[in-house]
């Protein structure tokens, strides 16, 4: 029987050694954090043979540095504005069904919703909120509440690369996010079909294969795309969109992969998990605030037919009204049906989880709401007449605050056809 194994690689090339230097220190470093088992026998055949396919972009670093301790550094590149996402068209999946922003977990603590065959700690990094989660063993790491794929679904994480402070000559250091198919009981028990993209700060471009399991061979079918910007490789917004067999990924505002065809039928991709492909050259991946949604948000139906439209699509910084730059799709679908239908009028709301003080909460959600407001009047050119705002903080929950997906899906934006 015919299987297809399906690869996206996105590769981007080497910092310069004035680039190097990331302004971002650890400020919590743990030795070890937990083991788990070894990998399976056929685990270990089954990706022998799909690393054969990527042996000639691994080579061997000079010099013998084995360090795992994180180096200091400076951005090569802040997050960009939303002004920069203009032609950002991600939008993120309706329900969420699984959230993790370590927010719950102990810093050195290996978090408690995720296994790996590696090692791994939760830390904090200073000028970046929140926790995040030290994935620089070699090894898989997967979020253990995510139980199956639909066909319509969205991906989102955060994704920090600290290089090594010196780096004697080419290393290998791939992080990559694979669509499997779980064939049996343990967490590594999978068969030899997947899916994945693949981020190597030292190539410089853009690989998309589709592997092909006939027999006992492995067959790729590769092709490169070229011009990846490099400069935005040490700090990433990813958003992964599948419709079906479509495949769209994004890092920042940039589209880099968008294939209609890519994902096979005949494999029932069940499951994700992240593989690291490490030199031990000393480099620092950190992952953080990984969402994951289904469906696609029917934002004209709803506001206009039902007349209410709720999104997680609009995001916040921390205790603040400033949106993030990847809302900017979201933003602009909701735009666009304000625009369709002239007299349309809105009330937005905003919605806070249960998470500090409720007064606070209460007129950050206000802000928020008038924040939203004030993006559609400057960037859009929506009469301002045409929206009213509000905010209900905590007050009115859609899910339970008991779980990290429930805040998460609490954390909205609804418009209320008036």
């Amino acid at each position: 029987m015919i299987k297809q194994i399906c690869s996206i690689a996105l590769l981007v090339t080497s910092v310069s050694p004035a680039h190097a230097q990331l302004n971002a220190i650890i400020k919590q470093k743990v030795d070890e954090g937990v083991k788990y088992g070894v990998e399976s026998a056929s685990e270990k055949a089954a990706d022998k043979a799909v690393d054969k396919l990527f042996a000639k972009k691994k080579v061997k670093a000079n010099g013998d540095n084995k360090s795992s301790q994180p180096r200091d550094a400076t951005v090569v590149q802040q997050q960009p504005s939303l002004k920069a996402y203009s032609k950002y068209d991600f939008i993120p999946g309706e329900q969420i069904l699984g959230y993790d922003d370590f927010s719950s977990d102990a810093v050195g603590d290996f978090p408690a919703k995720w296994t790996t065959n590696a090692s791994g700690e939760v830390m904090t990094v200073d000028k970046h909120d929140g926790k995040w989660l030290n994935i620089s063993k070699q090894g898989y790491y997967l979020p253990e509440f995510i139980k199956t794929l639909p066909d319509n679904f969205t991906i989102e994480y955060d994704l920090l690369f600290i290089p090594p402070d010196t780096r004697d000559g080419p290393n290998t250091a791939a992080v990559g996010l694979q669509f499997i198919h779980k064939t049996g009981k343990t967490a590594f028990d999978y068969g030899p079909d997947r899916s994945y993209f693949e981020i190597d700060p030292y190539m410089n471009n853009i690989n998309v294969a589709t592997y092909t399991k006939m027999g006992d061979k492995l067959v790729a079918n590769e092709f490169n795309v070229k011009g990846l910007n490099r400069n935005t490789v040490l700090n990433y917004h990813v958003a992964v969109w599948r419709q079906k067999n479509r495949l769209r990924v994004y890092l920042n505002e940039n589209k880099v992969v968008d294939v209609p065809s890519l994902l096979s039928p005949a494999i029932a991709y069940n499951t994700i998990r992240f593989a690291t492909a490490l030199n031990n050259d000393g480099s620092t991946w950190l992952l953080s605030n990984f969402k994951y949604a289904s469906g696609l948000p029917d934002t004209r139906n709803k506001l206009i037919s039902e007349g209410k439209f709720s999104t997680t699509g609009i995001l916040f910084d921390v205790n603040a009204s400033s949106i993030k730059a990847s809302s900017y799709g979201t933003l602009k679908e909701i735009a666009a049906v304000l625009k369709e239908y002239s007299n349309l009028k809105v009330n937005i709301i905003g919605h806070t989880d249960n998470d500090g003080n409720a007064a606070s909460n209460l007129e950050l959600s206000k802000k928020r709401a008038n924040a939203v407001k004030d993006f559609f009047v400057r960037e859009f050119g929506i009469d301002a007449g045409r929206m009213q705002t509000d905010g209900k903080g905590s007050s009115q929950p859609a899910l339970s605050n008991n779980s990290a997906e429930g805040k998460a899906q609490n954390r909205r934006v609804e418009f209320i056809k008036l």
